[in-house]
Parts: structure tokens; C-alpha cells; sequence
């Protein structure tokens, strides 16, 4: 009994001084991260450099903070763009704040940059941002956010991409594939024959591969190729069931695969 009393004591005794060091150590700080802080504020274009690529290597959190204020005090563009790419790598989304105010930068380069952080980072408010930013005056500003309204399941944002698909914002028709529901993919699906096929493929591939997406969903889609009866829709059907699993049975395969004679070569 008193073998078991004193393993007990010794447990709560090593407990307790590892919470001590613990202590300690928040105490005593980061060394390397507050060196590479301390780089940060340097007036030397070569010391911020270096630590912004040691606060990207390290991935500590608390290097969000430091990068965000060391860039509202002003960076040479050449900087500016490692410290975005920083903050995109760290992945927090603490950065979401400067990202934000990045997104309406004068610079479409670092526009651009702040869109893929916020796709990255996804902080609160980011798909507020991302829609935004679908009316950028840049096509590769307005691409992105596109896309990451899609990448970050922004239900919120599908009117905003119909509206940028009519805006001519081809990026939007994916996002669109990736987020619509029935009755957004008959919306959708009325774009068919007005834009360039291969423009609307990669949302009708991924409104077809969708497992969250009701099967009369898909249907509609392949009855609506059907009509058009084109090569190009004969091809896309021919890649699509030729990619489905060999164990598939679903109505969707075999209605598609009854569609593929009829359709003229």
C-alpha cells in the first residue's frame, strides 16, 4: 500500500514540475521567435527578410500578430509580398484582419495574394470578402475569389457567382457546380448553349460526381446534354462514364450511357 501511496505522490510531484518549466518557458518567451520579431522592426530590408522566412519556417502562431503590425507600418513591395505569403503559409486565421484590408490593395498582385490567404486561412468573414472581391477590376483578383467561394462551401455567395458567370467570370461556373442544389443546378443549366462548352464542363463534372447532390439533380443534367446532342457533350459523357466506378449502378450512368449512341459523332 505504501509503494502505490508514494508512486502517486511522485506523479503529482512530476506534474507539478512540468507545469512549472511550462511556466516558465511562457514566461521566458520564444527566443527564436522574439529574435525574428526583433528582425521584423529592423530599418535593414535584409534583416525583415530574414524574419519573415524564419516566422514562415517556425509555423509558431504568434507570428501573425508581429507580421500584420510590421506591415501596417509599411513594406517595399517585394517584402510586402513575402510577408502575405508568410501569413497564406501559417494558415491562422488571426491573419483574416490584415488579409481584408490587403484585399482592397492597389496592388492587384497583392490583391490577389490577400484572396488566397483568406481562401487559406479561412477566417470569419471570408466569404463577405471573397464575394467582394468577384468585382475586382483584375481578372485573376476576380478568378480566385471565385474559386475559393467554392473551395470554402460560401453557399452565401451562389447568387453572387451567377451574377459574376454574367459578368463574364468563367471561374464563377465551378464554384457554382460546387455549391448549387437542385434548383440552382436548373438555373445553371440554362447557361448551356449560351456559354462555350468547355466553359460550363467543369461544373457539370463536378454537379455529376457530387455525392451530397440528389440523383434527379444529375438527371436533369443529362437530359439537358442530351437535348444539345453535340460532339463535344458526346465526349463529355463518354469521359464521364468511362471514370465512374465499374460496380456503378445508379440511373444516372445508365442514363447517360443511353444517351452516348444517340448523340451524333
Amino acid at each position: 500500500m505504501h509503494w502505490k501511496m508514494a508512486a502517486g505522490v511522485l506523479a503529482v510531484c512530476t506534474l507539478l514540475a512540468s507545469a512549472s518549466v511550462e511556466a516558465q518557458r511562457r514566461r521566458r518567451g520564444n527566443p527564436e521567435l522574439d529574435a525574428a520579431v526583433e528582425q521584423l522592426g529592423a530599418d535593414d530590408r535584409d534583416q525583415v527578410r530574414a524574419g519573415l522566412e524564419t516566422l514562415g519556417l517556425m509555423g509558431d502562431p504568434g507570428a501573425v500578430a508581429p507580421i500584420s503590425e510590421r506591415i501596417r507600418r509599411g513594406l517595399p513591395p517585394d517584402l510586402l509580398d513575402i510577408a502575405v505569403d508568410t501569413l497564406t503559409i501559417l494558415g491562422r486565421a488571426e491573419a483574416g484582419p490584415i488579409l481584408f484590408e490587403l484585399a482592397r490593395h492597389r496592388r492587384a498582385g497583392i490583391r490577389l495574394k490577400a484572396v488566397q490567404g483568406v481562401v487559406a486561412t479561412r477566417p470569419r468573414g471570408a466569404a463577405r470578402v471573397l464575394v467582394a472581391a468577384l468585382s475586382d477590376t483584375d481578372e485573376t483578383v476576380r478568378a480566385a475569389a471565385a474559386e475559393g467561394l467554392g473551395t470554402l462551401g460560401a453557399r452565401e455567395g451562389i447568387d453572387d457567382l451567377f451574377h459574376a458567370l454574367d459578368r463574364g467570370v468563367p471561374n464563377a461556373a465551378m464554384a457554382i457546380g460546387q455549391l448549387a442544389r437542385p434548383a440552382e443546378v436548373d438555373r445553371f443549366l440554362g447557361y448551356l448553349g449560351q456559354l462555350p462548352f468547355d466553359q460550363v464542363t467543369p461544373a457539370l463534372s463536378e454537379i455529376l460526381h457530387r455525392d451530397d447532390l440528389a440523383e434527379r439533380a444529375k438527371l436533369a443534367v443529362v437530359h439537358r446534354l442530351t437535348e444539345l446532342a453535340t460532339p463535344e457533350v458526346r465526349t463529355f459523357l463518354e469521359d464521364y462514364v468511362s471514370g465512374l466506378d465499374p460496380d456503378d449502378r445508379s440511373q444516372v450512368r445508365r442514363a447517360a450511357e443511353d444517351a452516348i449512341p444517340r448523340i451524333g459523332q
